[in-house]
């Protein structure tokens, strides 16, 4: 897990690590999320993406 500042200097955002980032933000969609920013290609491998819960906070996954 890690933490990164909002664009704006807001919250540190908390990154869950995951194997599929595709499939994982899909399913957080389907639950009651909503987009936020990416999926962005941000190295080798190494993608993230952003999506806002039911409660307002900003939730990170990072994965291929």
């Amino acid at each position: 897990m890690t933490t990164s500042a909002t664009p704006r200097g807001g919250s540190p955002v908390v990154y869950w690590g995951v194997d599929d980032i595709d499939r994982v933000r899909q399913r957080l969609l389907e639950v009651g999320c909503e987009h936020h920013r990416g999926p962005l290609t941000i190295g080798p491998g190494r993608r993230i993406a952003q999506l806002r819960d039911p409660f307002g906070t900003i939730v990170g996954i990072e994965g291929p």
